[in-house]
Parts: structure tokens; C-alpha cells; sequence
């Protein structure tokens, strides 16, 4: 074998082997993809984890596609002698296609973000369940209207039953599965800001500002909360625990609250 052959060879070989580290990479990176982010317990978590997934596939095809290219031009292209190589410049078509692409894949992505953000921000139905869900130093309170508890409610029922955190005990939000929740955020002293990793999603709770989020969750179980914006010496004890549970177990909840201290962080779970 001359040496001509064996250098195309060679080239042809490492080439071969650049896309198949790079297709091996791309594939790992997609199937990582959600490891970087939990996938959410709520409809809307679920639109937007997707939406993460596409952009992170379609940045992690780009980067494939850029580091193949490359690796092809400089060994393809090396410099082997003083002879300047055939030259593109000028070249409208490739032009045209190297601009096109970038503008599409930003639009592309524009538009799925753009569908997501009003989706996720739709306003809630008039018969959700609404919290009030009021933010202090340091700690949270949760309340419900008796005549907006969702579904079949009594539009006659009158009084608030609350559950208030305190040093001691981090309170609990308990919500239906399966049904939109409508969270109103409140803060009479600092900003605060709600947060639930597993929602995907938080909401600055601003003095004078009613911000006000839905979801509807999918999935049974508990999981954890907290104030993600630093408000003072004691940020660090805004904690809180999310149960969401089916609705007869959410209805035996209310009622025992009605029917013991609903000021209680403590109070009795279903």
C-alpha cells in the first residue's frame, strides 16, 4: 500500500470514527437530557419538560453536526502544499442555506416556547380550587375558601380554614389530584418567592401584587417546597410539604380542620 492510499485510508477511517463518537455522544446527551431535570407531577410540568427536552436535543444535533463538519474540514482541507484550495466565498446558495438554518431552528424554538409560556399561563376556571397562599418572615400560610374548594362546592359555605407554619413545625399543603389549582400568592412584608421543585415552576409573592399560577396535578404523594428568594436571617426555614392526595381524602382534610385548630401547622393529615 502506498502512501497516498494509506493516508485517504487513514483519513476515511477517522472520519468514520469522529461520527460514531459524535452520534454516541448525541445519543447519550438526548437520553441524559432528562436526567438534568425531573419530569414533573403536573400537566403543565409535563409541556414544559418536553419543551426542555427539544431544546436540548436540538442544541445537542446542532453541536453534533458543527464538531463533524469540522473534524472533516481540517483533515480534509490541510494544508498540503502552497496551492490555495478551490474557495466558496461568494457563494449565494451555501450563503443563503447557512443563514436559513439558524433563523428556522430560532424560530422554531420562539414558537414551541411561546405556545408553552401561554398554555402554562392560562387563567384558571372560575370553578378551580383556589389557596391563598400568603408568604411572611418566616414562614407560610396556606388558606381555603369553604365556597371555593373546587367541583361541587357549596357556594353558600362561609369561613376560611387555614393551615400556618411555624419555627417548629413546616406546614402542609394538601391539594386533589387530577384537578386544576389555582395558587394566589400574598406577601404583606418582603418579597418571597414559591417554590416546588416538582412543579417546574415558581412565583414571586410581591407586596400589593396578586400573582396567581394554576396547576393540576397529576400524581399522588408527597414532596417539598420552599421560599427560592432570599428574605431575611431565617430564608432558610420557609420550607413546606406538599401532599396531593385523591379528592375524598382532600374533602376529609377540610372537614377536619373545620372541626379542630385550623391555625395548626401540626393539623391531622388524611
Amino acid at each position: 500500500m502506498n502512501t497516498a492510499t494509506w493516508r485517504k485510508n487513514f483519513r476515511r477511517s477517522l472520519f468514520i470514527v469522529s461520527a460514531a463518537i459524535s452520534a454516541l455522544l448525541l445519543s447519550v446527551s438526548v437520553a441524559s437530557a432528562g436526567w438534568g431535570q425531573p419530569s414533573g407531577i403536573t400537566e403543565e410540568a409535563e409541556r414544559m419538560h418536553t419543551l426542555y427536552l427539544i431544546v436540548t436535543a436540538s442544541a445537542a444535533v446542532v453541536f453534533v453536526l458543527v464538531e463533524v463538519a469540522l473534524v472533516y474540514i481540517i483533515f480534509r482541507y490541510r494544508k498540503r502544499s502552497d496551492e490555495l484550495p478551490p474557495q466558496t466565498h461568494g457563494n449565494n446558495l451555501l450563503e443563503v442555506v447557512w443563514t436559513s438554518i439558524p433563523i428556522l431552528i430560532v424560530i422554531g424554538l420562539f414558537v414551541s416556547a411561546f405556545v408553552v409560556l401561554v398554555d402554562v399561563e392560562e387563567d384558571a376556571d372560575p370553578e378551580a380550587l383556589t389557596i391563598d397562599v400568603t408568604g411572611f418572615q418566616f414562614q407560610w400560610e396556606f388558606a381555603y375558601n369553604l365556597n371555593d374548594l373546587g367541583p361541587g362546592s357549596d357556594p353558600n359555605a362561609d369561613g376560611t380554614v387555614s393551615v400556618i407554619g411555624t419555627a417548629a413545625n413546616q406546614p402542609t399543603l394538601v391539594i386533589p389530584v387530577g384537578e386544576p389549582v389555582e395558587f394566589r400568592l400574598i406577601s404583606n412584608d418582603v418579597i418571597h418567592s414559591f417554590y416546588i421543585r416538582d412543579f417546574l415552576y415558581k412565583l414571586d409573592v410581591v407586596p400589593g401584587r396578586d400573582n396567581r399560577f394554576t396547576v393540576t396535578p397529576k400524581q399522588t404523594g408527597e414532596f417539598i417546597g420552599q421560599c427560592a428568594e432570599y428574605c431575611g436571617v431565617d430564608h432558610e426555614a420557609m420550607r413546606f410539604k406538599l401532599h396531593v392526595v385523591e379528592r375524598d381524602e382532600f374533602d376529609r382534610y377540610i372537614a377536619d380542620l373545620q372541626g379542630g385548630g385550623s391555625g395548626n401547622a401540626s393539623a391531622r393529615l388524611p
